[in-house]
């Protein structure tokens, strides 16, 4: 008799534990749906492949670390999210996933996203390479499918994501075959006239939740997302033109010494705060053939971040090079495998991803080309350069 206390409290404890698998059956979860990574440019975050067209740029990371998008909206859930544009030369981004169990043809499915619009986002026109703001209201696509970019069936669409603030959108899916991945597509207004320039922002994405196949798709009682008169549909974006103002002729001499600029120091290198700067960091070493740091490298890394604390309103590029003892691609990936070690690093250190921006050189920018073991340790640096000061 005295195992049927314990027998009771062992049921007890597991009881909750069973009825919260209960009700998470059926659901299928997605890698990463939160689209956390590095904010990054022309690399789609971890978890998620590029589906776009050869030759184009894949999606980006945001909020945008280099100011070259201009796009600085805040994420709807953790820190960072999705971007995906469409040009106006008939291309359009997309990123896909293995889900973690496989679509039933039998089954309908509940899909719930954050989406919106950012007001601003720059680049290039593919068709005049002139610069040119993406702004264009466009939708988000779904599709099922049995490889990471087949787009076997198109399972759903949404209207044209019109708002810059984030709303949350719901999709009723009904796959017709057991598809085991599903593909986020940007894509026109249709139909489609003429291909333009728009822009879509993804966060939050949430399990696929099973649901009757006669159960119609939710909308938040204040959607305001689908007003077929919005006067955004006329928008007309004008190439976004460089402002040039002239330099301020100098003063005459007075006879009064001009104050220097005041300078910093990080590794060996001292020079003046400003966009541009390159700080070589010695000391900073990984084991052989790998982006493992090694322990005797806390020193540098450990000034990296008190520099970064101090100047708090700077932005980073920590840039990876690599020996040009090895293959281009290599190099390559060795150089951007590592860049990411250091920012990873002082992301650990409460350094925000939003102030870092790996990149890797591999050997394009060699300090010396002589081949022996002195050069080749030279030419594999990290460097840290200022990509923007905020005033």
């Amino acid at each position: 008799m005295r195992f049927l206390p314990r027998l009771l409290t062992l049921s007890l404890l597991l009881f909750p534990f069973l009825d919260v698998s209960a009700q998470e059956e059926g659901l299928i979860f997605l890698r990463n749906p939160s689209f956390e990574d590095m904010p990054r440019n022309s690399s789609p975050p971890r978890g998620w492949t590029n589906c776009g067209f050869p030759g184009e740029s894949p999606p980006d990371v945001h909020p945008d670390p280099q100011f070259e998008f201009r796009v600085s909206k805040p994420a709807q859930h953790e820190t960072t999210y999705l971007g995906m544009v469409t040009r106006e030369n008939e291309t359009y981004e997309s990123v896909g996933q293995q889900m973690a169990q496989p679509f039933s043809s039998e089954q309908c499915y509940s899909f719930r996203i954050f989406l919106a619009r950012s007001p601003v986002y720059l680049s290039r026109s593919r068709k005049t390479n002139q610069p040119s703001n993406y702004i264009q209201p466009i939708k988000l696509r779904v599709y099922g499918g049995y490889s990471v970019c087949d787009r076997r069936q198109l399972l759903g669409e949404s209207d044209l994501v019109r708002n810059t603030d984030w709303q949350e959108y719901r999709f009723k899916l009904h796959p017709e075959q057991d598809f085991t991945h599903i593909v986020l597509e940007a894509y026109y207004k249709q139909p489609i006239m003429f291909p333009y320039n728009g822009n879509l922002l993804l966060d939050n994405a949430q399990p696929l939740r099973p649901i009757p196949c006669d159960e119609a798709p939710w909308f938040p009682a204040n959607d305001m997302l689908v007003t077929m008169t919005n006067p955004e549909d006329d928008i007309q974006p004008k190439p976004v033109r460089p402002v040039y103002r002239p330099t301020p002729p100098m003063n005459e001499p007075t006879g009064q010494v001009v104050p220097k600029e005041p300078t910093v120091r990080l590794g060996k290198t001292e020079a003046i705060l400003k966009e541009g700067t390159v700080f070589s960091i010695e000391k900073i070493t990984f084991k052989a053939n790998s982006a493992e740091l090694e322990e005797k490298s806390e020193e540098a890394l450990e000034e990296i971040v008190e520099f970064l604390k101090e100047n708090d309103n700077v932005i980073v590029e920590i840039g990876g090079h690599a020996s040009n003892m090895a293959t281009t691609f290599t190099a390559n990936e060795l150089s951007t495998n590592r860049a990411r070690s250091v920012v990873s690093y002082l992301h650990n250190r409460d350094i925000g991803f939003e102030r870092l921006l790996p990149h890797g050189y591999g050997k394009t920018l060699p300090v010396c080309k002589e081949k022996n073991q002195e050069c080749n340790r030279k030419n594999q640096r990290v460097e840290v350069k200022i990509l923007k000061v905020k005033s």
